[in-house]
């Protein structure tokens, strides 16, 4: 897991999540261009897991007084908790790619 590059499927991923926007923007009804945040319990900064992935905005990533680098508190009790927001979007994202599919 460490320092390990993407796969292919986990960089297909990557880039819906990307395309999808902030997941915490959308929580507001508004659509912001996304980055990947990793999500991580206590593991460094070296180790990333690139299947337990978020879709933030710079401002909600990382320099927001609501964002998970910055106001961890206050970005779970308005939006939720990482793994909430992730679940939620991966769900999104496979009901996209079905109802695509059929075109």
């Amino acid at each position: 897991m460490a320092k390990k590059r993407p796969t292919k499927e986990q960089r297909d991923m990557m880039d819906k999540m990307v395309r999808y926007g902030c997941v915490a923007c959308h929580k507001d009804n508004i659509y912001s261009e996304a980055e990947i945040h990793h999500i991580r319990n206590h593991t460094g900064l070296g180790l990333r897991d690139h299947d337990k992935i978020l879709p933030l905005c710079p401002k909600h990533h990382r320099y927001g007084k609501i964002s998970i680098h910055l106001g961890k508190k206050a970005f779970i009790a308005k939006y939720g908790t990482e793994e909430q927001l992730a679940k939620q979007v991966r769900e999104r994202i496979e009901e996209w790619d079905i109802i695509t599919s059929i075109f």
